[in-house]
Formats: structure tokens, sequence, C-alpha cells
């Protein structure tokens, strides 16, 4: 995504298949990561070699394979940590549902509070280009519901908040599951098995199948 002077890099790491995204101002060089961990020196290198300067470490949510490099990526570089304000994870700011962050001039996020895999999780907007799911959505998939602190009812609802989004966004999930790597939102809307219409008992009752 290079649209309105911002870029975006899709970084694959770890034996879960992850998505790391660095995101960066072209022009001012100010950049955000989100959800980093496995492979925090390659995240240094190319923070160094693009002389990007690290303002935020974001994270979807707090599972331990998309925060796992957050301390030392953050000593590294000073970049402050931001997660959900539901979060009982490590962190320097809290996120709020609606809520904007202006990283630099060109470059402004907005955050999403989508819970369901986990309370904590949330969807970041970018520039109102982009959308990163986590493991809120996937390619041809959603999140699981079944570990600690997911909720069916809970995903449903966030879905529904994700059905009033624009259609258009580009959607970057958390991990590589799908026929390919990014999507759109009307896209999924109109292909994911997991977001076909059904009412909130139906789609808990379906969360529950094997």
């Amino acid at each position: 995504m290079t649209e309105r002077k911002v870029a975006v890099d899709q970084l694959k790491c770890g034996s879960y298949q992850n998505f790391v995204y660095l995101v960066y101002d072209q022009e001012t060089l100010d950049a955000l990561i989100i959800d980093p961990a496995w492979d925090v020196q390659r995240f240094l290198q190319i923070l160094k070699e693009k002389k990007l300067v690290l303002d935020y470490i974001i994270n979807t949510h707090a599972h331990f394979d998309h925060i796992e490099g957050n301390q030392k990526l953050s000593k590294e570089t000073g970049a402050k940590i931001i997660m959900n304000e539901h979060s009982m994870a490590r962190k320097d700011k809290t996120a709020a549902d609606g809520e904007v962050l202006h990283v630099s001039e060109n470059l402004g996020i907005r955050f999403i509070h989508t819970p369901g895999h986990s309370p904590e999780s949330m969807c970041i907007i970018v520039n109102d280009l982009g959308i990163f799911t986590g493991d809120t959505l996937f390619v041809g998939e959603c999140g699981r519901t079944d570990l600690p602190g997911g909720n069916s009812e809970d995903l449903y609802s966030s879905f529904e908040k994700l059905r009033r989004l624009n259609p258009t966004l580009k959607v970057f999930p958390g991990h590589d599951y799908g026929p390919k790597q990014v999507s759109t939102l009307d896209e999924q809307f109109a292909t994911n098995y997991t977001l076909a219409k059904m009412t909130k008992q139906e789609f808990v009752k379906f969360m529950r199948e094997p």
C-alpha cells in the first residue's frame, strides 16, 4: 500500500505463519510496527536500511505470538507500545474504540475494538485505506473463539461493526492462513464463509462445530 505517501511492508515470520507489518510515512520516515514477533533483528535491520524512526509498536491483541518482540524492539528503538485498553499485557499507552492517532503529517490510524478472539482484540485502520485485522479476520477464515477469553457472541458483534466500514478497505490479516495474503473487506464479505449472513445464535452454533 503506497497511497497517500504511506507504505506497508508485510513480513512473514515464525512457525505460526504470522504477519508482522511495518507501516511508514515515506516523506517524514515516521513508522509503526504491528504485532512484532519472532524476528526482531530482521525488523531492526529493515528500519536501519530504510532510515525509519519507529514511533509506535501496536498490538492487535496480546497473544504471545503477536507480542513476543515488543520489549526488545521497544528497548532498541524507544518506540511506545500501544494495546487496547482491555489488555492486561505490558504497554505504554492504551487505545479505546474509535480513538484516532496521528503518527505523522501523512500517517493517521484509527483503532476499532473487535473482541471475540480475545477480549482486547482490535483492528487498526490506516488512512482509511487498509485495515489490519490481527486474529479477528483472516483471508477466507476468522479467528478461533475457544481459547481463554474467546467469545463467539462478541466476534459476531465485531463482524457487524466491520460491515459498517468502508468496503474497499484492504484487509491485512495476522496470519497467512488464506489463499492470498491481502484481500478487501467487500471481497471477504462476498467469499468468506465465516462472514455469511446468519443470526447471532446461528453464528455461535456454527463456531462450536468442529
